[in-house]
C-alpha cells in the first residue's frame, strides 16, 4: 500500500468523526496543480489567520487572483471571504448541495460567474487517484465564452483535487501533484522529472535552434507506446496557434513498443525560427498511450532583425 492511499484512509476514518472540511484552513497547508499537456503548475497555500470583524480568517494565496482572508462556516465547511471595502462577509466557495439554483461566484476570471455544487458525489480520476465520494461544482460563465473555471473536485480534509478552466485554446485540467495538509506530506507527482530547453540561435545557424527534451528517473519506468512516435515538439504563438510541429513531417511505424528509462533519456529536434518577431513557446510531451505522461514548456522570444 503507498503512502498516498495509507493518508487517504486516514483521512476517511477523521471524516466520520468531524464535520466537512473540503479546504482545510490552516497555517502551512498548501497544495500544487499541474496541467499535463503544458506542464503549467499553479500552488494554493494557507497563510497565519487574523481576527477581525468577529471572526477568525486564514490568509489564502493562490486559490484565486488575489489574496484573500478565509474562513469555513461551521455546518457546509463552505469558504467565506472578508471584504475589507465594505467591512463586510460573503460567500467564496459553497460546498452545500443543491442543485436547484446557482450561487454567486466572486473573484473569478469572469466577473459574472455562478456555482451549483452537486448533490451526487463523483470519482477523482487523476494522479492522486482513485478517490471516491468527492464532491463536485459545476461553473457556469455570463458572458464569457473563453476564461474562468468549469469544474472542481474537493476532498473531505484533503482539499481540492482537480480545477478544470476554459481558456480561448479550449478546457484545461490541473490535477492535484502534492499537498501538505497538516502532518500528511502527498506526492502524486509523475515517476520522473521532464523538461525542456531551447538553445539560442547561433551565428552559423540563425534561422533554427536545437530544443532538447530530458526524462531523468529514479528508478527504471516502462514506458508504453502505441506506434514508433515517442515524442513531439511543437511550436506555438503569444495567441496559443500551433505554428510548426516537429511530427508533421515525420513518419512512424504503426506499431506498439516499449522503452525501459533506467536514468535519463532525452533527445533533441531542430526547429526552424520563427519569421515574424514576438514571444513563442517550445512544448515537448513523450506521446505514451496512458500513464505515466511527461509535458514541459519552454519560452523564447524572437527579437526584431537589426
Amino acid at each position: 500500500m503507498t503512502f498516498f492511499k495509507t493518508a487517504l484512509i486516514a483521512i476517511g476514518l477523521n471524516c466520520c468523526l468531524s464535520g466537512a472540511d473540503f479546504l482545510p484552513l490552516r497555517e502551512g497547508n498548501s497544495w500544487t496543480y499541474r496541467e499535463p499537456v503544458s506542464g503549467q503548475t499553479f500552488s494554493v497555500r494557507v497563510g497565519p489567520s487574523t481576527t477581525t470583524g468577529g471572526n477568525s480568517y486564514f490568509k489564502l494565496t493562490g486559490y484565486l487572483d488575489t489574496e484573500l482572508l478565509v474562513r469555513a462556516e461551521e455546518v457546509f465547511g463552505s469558504l467565506m471571504y472578508w471584504n475589507e471595502a465594505r467591512k463586510q462577509e460573503f460567500l467564496l466557495t459553497s460546498f452545500e448541495p443543491f442543485e436547484g439554483g446557482y450561487w454567486l461566484a466572486p473573484g473569478r476570471a469572469c466577473p459574472e460567474q455562478d456555482g451549483q455544487t452537486q448533490n451526487k458525489r463523483g470519482t477523482h480520476d487523476g494522479p492522486a487517484g482513485p478517490v471516491a465520494g468527492v464532491l463536485e461544482i459545476h461553473y457556469r460563465a455570463v458572458g464569457c465564452a473563453d476564461i474562468g473555471p468549469v469544474q472542481e473536485q474537493y476532498a473531505e480534509h484533503l482539499g481540492m483535487l482537480r480545477r478544470v478552466q476554459t481558456s480561448i485554446a479550449g478546457s484545461r485540467t490541473f490535477d492535484l501533484v502534492s499537498a501538505r495538509v497538516g502532518n500528511l506530506t502527498i506526492d502524486a507527482a509523475p515517476a520522473g522529472k521532464f523538461s525542456v530547453s531551447v538553445a539560442p540561435p547561433s551565428a552559423a545557424n540563425p534561422v533554427s535552434s536545437a530544443a532538447t527534451f530530458h526524462l531523468q528517473v529514479s528508478s527504471p519506468l516502462t514506458l508504453s507506446f502505441p506506434s514508433g512516435q515517442e515524442y513531439d515538439f511543437v511550436l506555438y504563438d503569444s495567441a496559443g496557434t500551433p505554428r510548426w510541429t516537429w511530427s508533421s513531417s515525420a513518419t512512424f511505424i504503426q506499431a506498439q513498443h516499449q522503452r525501459t528509462v533506467t536514468d535519463d533519456w532525452s533527445a533533441t529536434v531542430e526547429i526552424p525560427w520563427p519569421a515574424t518577431p514576438g514571444d513563442y513557446t517550445v512544448q515537448a510531451t513523450v506521446t505514451t498511450a496512458g500513464s505515466p505522461r511527461f509535458a514541459a514548456t519552454a519560452p523564447i522570444t524572437i527579437a526584431p532583425q537589426q
